[in-house]
């Protein structure tokens, strides 16, 4: 499975998972993913919370 995605929306479907309980499950899920494009290359500004996400996700790769 491949995924596409930008930094904002990866960082938005981790705080939302984060906020209702799913977090854990979608980390695990993303790790699974075959190819995963961040196609943005972080041309946002991410907080904190988002930077920690993000190299979470980084790290189970």
């Amino acid at each position: 499975m491949r995924l596409v995605t930008t930094t904002a929306t990866l960082g938005q479907e981790l705080t939302m998972a984060r906020g209702d309980g799913r977090y854990a499950k979608l980390l695990a899920s993303r790790a699974k993913v075959e190819l995963l494009l961040i196609d943005d290359g972080g041309m946002v500004t991410c907080n904190t919370g988002n930077q920690r996400d993000l190299l979470e996700v980084l790290e189970d790769r």
